[in-house]
């Protein structure tokens, strides 16, 4: 996908920052929606061997490096688990100590950034306290709230609002049906993530479940509540868990069942403080 069609207000703001060579050396995207592919785009301006009036070319062996994630001077910092543990950011205590391998620019990008333990957070700042020229840091995050507010504070925020419409389209357009593309547009990141998921088999079952579920909601709680062993069988990754709360989120915002919207809000908190998915479970039906 090309950034200029995901987020095309925020592609010319960058695109006037690049001719200016006004970048920062640290970013904090928030929102998630093309923050990763605008990360990608920039380190290519930054890295790019022919360079168009500071836009990147896309087509020189630094830019086709850097789009498969393969450059050198380019670090992408991932999660480990459900953590980025601080000894991943020591680790790059070479980097933005030591002169790139291809030239004197080095890129760190951090997803999912939120996941940082306080640890590994506090040892990111020490990095980026004193500005680098040489070094440049996106930190991708889904919610800037949970970012250490002294790291916030030394980055420059972009919000990277969700562009639904546009992913609904896409969508469509790779074969997805109509109403799962809509669904799926409203709660996903990204169209690779939307694609996956849709192609699963067990997407298609656990939405037609949680369907189910929110008719007996409103016909028979007794019958709702004894439905739910169903729904929560061979649900045990941590990232179906969290997808389930985002569907019963949009299908209770369609039904209207403002009452179920908030506590569903109110079981997601309860899920990530460790509460047993199932019981999250049983405290929507019975609330």
């Amino acid at each position: 996908m090309k950034i200029a069609e995901i987020q095309p207000m925020l592609y010319k703001r960058f695109q006037h920052i690049l001719q200016n060579h006004k970048l920062s050396h640290a970013y904090l995207f928030s929102g998630g929606f093309g923050s990763f592919d605008m990360a990608i785009w920039l380190s290519q301006a930054i890295f790019c061997e022919n360079p168009k009036k500071g836009l990147p070319c896309e087509a020189c062996r630094h830019c086709r490096l850097v789009a498969m994630e393969e450059f050198t001077d380019l670090h992408i910092i991932r999660p480990e688990g459900q953590t980025i543990k601080t000894g991943q950011i020591r680790d790059l205590s070479e980097v933005f100590s030591q002169s790139g391998f291809e030239g004197s620019q080095k890129v760190v990008i951090i997803t999912e950034a939120e996941k940082m333990h306080s640890n590994a957070a506090n040892a990111l700042l020490k990095s980026i306290e004193e500005p680098d020229n040489a070094t440049h840091v996106f930190l991708l995050t889904e919610n800037e709230n949970l970012i250490l507010p002294t790291v916030k504070s030394r980055a420059q925020v972009f919000s990277f609002p969700k562009n639904s419409a546009y992913m609904q389209e896409i969508l469509e357009n790779r074969g997805i049906l109509k109403t799962q593309a809509e669904l799926l547009g409203r709660i996903c990141t990204s169209v690779e993530e939307a694609q996956e998921i849709a192609g699963a088999s067990w997407f298609t079952e656990t939405l037609n479940k949680l369907q189910q579920l929110i008719k007996l909601i409103r016909a028979d709680q007794r019958e709702a509540f004894l439905y739910l062993s169903s729904v929560v069988e061979n649900v045990e990754e941590k990232e179906r868990q969290k997808l389930i709360f985002s569907l019963l989120l949009e299908l209770f915002n369609q039904e209207k069942l403002s009452e179920k919207l908030q506590s569903t809000f109110q079981a997601e908190k309860m899920w990530k403080s460790n509460v047993r998915f199932g019981a999250c479970l049983e405290y929507i039906v019975l609330k």
